[in-house]
C-alpha cells in the first residue's frame, strides 16, 4: 500500500477544539469529555499531567525515512511555543505528513528567538549519528500515545487514532525499513502484528536513556549492534 493511499484517512487532519483527533472523541466522551478525563488522570499521583493545550504529536518527521523509531509519548509542551504561528504551521504540516525532514532537527525558534526544548532532546540522543553522517539523521519518530504528558503512564489501548499510526508502522515493515523500539517495547510488540519477528527490528540496551548510539542500538534477532555502515546506508 502506498503512502498516498493512506493520507486521505489520516485522522490527524481533523482535530477538535480540544486538540484531539475527531475519531478519538467518543473515547473521551465516555469520561464526560477531555477535561474530565484529564482531571481523572491528573488526580492520580502515579500518573503524569496530561496537557491538551497544544497540538498533538503522534509522529514526527518524514514518513518516507528508512528508519522508524517507536517512542512512548510526546512530553510536556514547551509553553513558549503555544500560540506561535510559525511553529503551529510546522506542526500542522507534520500532522498532515508533509514534512521531508524531522522538523525538530531544524533551527526551530519562536518569535522571541527561543530554541524549542525538543531540539535539545533530539540533538543529545542523535549526536553520535550526526558525527558519523555530518548531518542530522533522517528518522521518523512514532509515539505510542499521541497526546502530550509530562511522562508516560498506562495508556489506553483502544484509541481509534492508533489504527493510522499502526498502518504507518506496518507499511514500514512491508518496505523492510529499520525499526527501532525506543520505549514501550512490550506494548509495541503486542500492538503491531508481526513486529516481534520482524528481521529489521532493533531495540535499545538502555531504554531509559533513549540515546541512539552504536553501542545502545541492538538487533533483536541477531543481537548485533548497529554499525557505522548501517547508519550511512539507512539514516
Amino acid at each position: 500500500m502506498s503512502l498516498s493511499l493512506i493520507i486521505p484517512q489520516n485522522p490527524w487532519r481533523l482535530l477538535t477544539v480540544d486538540n484531539i483527533a475527531e475519531c478519538d472523541q467518543p473515547f473521551f466522551d465516555k469520561y464526560g469529555g477531555v477535561t474530565n478525563y484529564q482531571n481523572v488522570i491528573n488526580s492520580q499521583k502515579q500518573h503524569p499531567a496530561l496537557d491538551f493545550s497544544c497540538l498533538p504529536d503522534p509522529f514526527c518527521g518524514d514518513p518516507e525515512s528508512q528508519v522508524y523509531c517507536l517512542n512512548k509519548n510526546p512530553g510536556k509542551p514547551d509553553k513558549c511555543f503555544i500560540g506561535d504561528a510559525s511553529f503551529e504551521k510546522a506542526t500542522k504540516e507534520n500532522l498532515e505528513l508533509k514534512q521531508t525532514t524531522c522538523f525538530w532537527a531544524e533551527n526551530v525558534k519562536n518569535e522571541c528567538g527561543k530554541v524549542h526544548d525538543g531540539i535539545e532532546w533530539l540533538e543529545k540522543r542523535t549526536r553520535e549519528l550526526y558525527n558519523i553522517l555530518g548531518r542530522h539523521p533522517n528518522i521518523f519518530f512514532v509515539e505510542y500515545f499521541p497526546y502530550h504528558s509530562s511522562s508516560g503512564f498506562d495508556f489506553p489501548c483502544n484509541l481509534p487514532s492508533y489504527a493510522f499510526t499502526d498502518e504507518l508502522v506496518a507499511q514500514a515493515m512491508e518496505n523492510e525499513k529499520i525499526i527501532i523500539i525506543m520505549r514501550e517495547k512490550r506494548n509495541w510488540l503486542k500492538r503491531i502484528p508481526g513486529l516481534e519477528n520482524y528481521k529489521n527490528l532493533y531495540t535499545l540496551k538502555y531504554a531509559q536513556s533513549g540515546y541512539l548510539t552504536l553501542n545502545n542500538v541492538v538487533n533483536m534477532d541477531t543481537g548485533q549492534h548497529l554499525t557505522e555502515d548501517e547508519v550511512k546506508q539507512y539514516f
